[in-house]
This record gives C-alpha cells, sequence and structure tokens, in this order.
C-alpha cells in the first residue's frame, strides 16, 4: 500500500507547508528500539519519509563484516509488516571511514547526494539513528550538499566533558567530518535521548495488539531484552527499556517555544571521545530537554489508529 493511504486511517488533515522531506538512516538490526523509531517516523503525515538507509554497527560485533546487511534486511521486514511499499530501502556502507577524508560509495551515500540536491526552499533533514558513515560519506563525496542538509544526530555523551557513547563509538572520524563541514546539526546527546523509558507491560498493551508490526515491534523487543540484559547495564531492569531513538521524531512535533535547546560551538571529539573546547567551531543546536511522554502517547496513538481491530 502508499504510505499515503495508509496515513489516511489517521484521519489528520496536515498543511502541505509543515510537511518535511526526510531519510532515516539506521543501525536498524543494532539493538530493539531503532524499529520503533523508523515506524513512527513512517507513520508521522508532517515527516515525508524519502528513504531508508541501512547503517553499520561494526564496532558493537568486532568488525566481523555483515552489519549493514542485517540493518537493510531489518528494514525491509519493518516496511513490509507496516504495509508501506512506496518508501525504498537502501544499503549504506559496511564499516567505519579509515579516516577523515574517506568517501566510500554506497547506493545509501548517493541517494543522500541525489534528495539533497533535489530539495529547493526546503532542507533534507537526516534523522541519525546510528553511526554518522553514510552522512560524512555523502559530504566528503559531495561537499555542496552541506548546507541543503539537516542533521538530527541521536547521540554523543552528555555536555560539557562528553563521554563514550554507543553511536559516537561507532565511527568517531565521521562525526569529526559533520562537525567541521557546513552542515546544520542538532544534537540529542545521551542524558536527553535516555528519559524516553517504558515498561515492557505498557508496550504489551499499547503496541503488541496493533496488527502484524504491534506485535513484531513487541516480540523483537522481548527476545532482545532477554539477549542483552546484564544486572550492571544501569538502563535495563528487565521490565523497562529506553526507546531513544524515538527523540528523533520528538524534536520535529513538538513546539519550537519550549526553550529546550541552546547554540553550543561544536566540539572536537577526543580520542577517548569526550568533548574538547573548539573556539573555532560552528554553532549546533543542543537540545537539553524533551517531552518524553508526548512523544511516545503519539507512537502508540499513531499505531492503534492504523494498525488495532476497531470494532
Amino acid at each position: 500500500m502508499k504510505r499515503e493511504k495508509l496515513l489516511e486511517r489517521l484521519h489528520m488533515n496536515i498543511p502541505k507547508e509543515a510537511v518535511i522531506p526526510l531519510i532515516i538512516d539506521t543501525d536498524a538490526k543494532n539493538e530493539a528500539d531503532d524499529q520503533y523509531a523508523i515506524i513512527h517516523h513512517l507513520l508521522s503525515p508532517s515527516i515525508d519519509v524519502k528513504g531508508i538507509v541501512a547503517a553499520h554497527f561494526e564496532q558493537k560485533t568486532g568488525y566481523e563484516g555483515g552489519t549493514m546487511e542485517k540493518s537493510y534486511d531489518e528494514a525491509v521486514r519493518l516496511l513490509k509488516l507496516a504495509d508501506i511499499e512506496d518508501v525504498p530501502a537502501l544499503h549504506g556502507c559496511e564499516a567505519p571511514l579509515k579516516d577523515r577524508n574517506d568517501a566510500p560509495i554506497s547506493e545509501g551515500v548517493e541517494f543522500i547526494i541525489e534528495e539533497a540536491r533535489k530539495v529547493s526552499g526546503k532542507k533534507l533533514y537526516i534523522a541519525v539513528l546510528g553511526a554518522m558513515t553514510d552522512i560524512a560519506s555523502a559530504i566528503n563525496m559531495a561537499p555542496d550538499i552541506a548546507e541543503k542538509i539537516i542533521i538530527i544526530w541521536n547521540g554523543g555523551g552528555p555536555y560539557p566533558g562528553g563521554r563514550p557513547e554507543f553511536n559516537l563509538m561507532q565511527d568517531p572520524d565521521a562525526v569529526r567530518v559533520i562537525l567541521s563541514s557546513a552542515a546544520e546539526v542538532w544534537q540529542i546527546h545521551q542524558d536527553v535521548y535516555n528519559v524516553f523509558e517504558v515498561t515492557l507491560s505498557e508496550l504489551s498493551r499499547r503496541v503488541r495488539p496493533c496488527g502484524e508490526i504491534g506485535q513484531y515491534l513487541y516480540e523483537q523487543l522481548i527476545e532482545e531484552n532477554h539477549v542483552e540484559f546484564t544486572p550492571d547495564f544501569l538502563l535495563r531492569t528487565g521490565e523497562n527499556w529506553t526507546l531513544g531513538d524515538n527523540s528523533t521524531v520528538a524534536v520535529l512535533i513538538m513546539n519550537r517555544y519550549r526553550g529546550n535547546w541552546e547554540m553550543r560551538t561544536a566540539p572536537i571529539i577526543n580520542d577517548d571521545l569526550t568533548y574538547g573546547c573548539n573556539p573555532d567551531g560552528k554553532l549546533i543546536r543542543v537540545y537539553k530537554e524533551l517531552d518524553a511522554r508526548m512523544t511516545l502517547e503519539d507512537l502508540f496513538s499513531k499505531l492503534e489508529l492504523i494498525y488495532k481491530p476497531h470494532r
């Protein structure tokens, strides 16, 4: 089914001027929360999803290879279960940049360049839910696109000092490329995206009954909970999960009068992945807080309206 037809079930009439073009770049099979963010973007009428680019998560697996392909297969699976046939999934880069000047080619990188050059009057948004490799490669290959895009970066440690953080760890050189480029950056760091917390009972009640896609979203998270759980990992109790990637939807659907972000000079990314002072750095938007409850309720409502059987 065409996405536009599916979204008619929401009975929402969004002004055309409110709609923004966006690419999702995601390590979709790394854990269990990218899937929720992908679907949330797809079910939001104000977001014109141009495509989904599959990202690697090689650092997590010890550079064994094949992680990008796993992300691609997961994106294809989600589109099928969501009954969306007109949004493409594309292969991204298979590994991190070799250095800051590296520009590996992939169909995802070519797609980013092509879509950025198409935009007129608006910028192309890129929601980055994992490694920054694909976007950095696109900018290295085609520097002219930098001024045409807004990068929503779900990653990096909290300010002022920073710390090693999963998405940053996947490709630090790619982040360095982005922070030194002309691209506009909206950063949602670890202490902000970590508040998107849910309980498994909440997901069982609100997500699981919502058709094939709802059942899959819930069951794959339950499975991942058994794989990933360790008592030493402070974020998880066994009955909760953090849907941190949904923060990239939050910044697009929340009003802009909340005063919940500030402009900061882009930091230097040190070798230990902490932040260094960079007096000559460009200004980036750094979020201080987001409305997790509003955002998650929006996701649950859209899933229910579109996929939950109604009597």
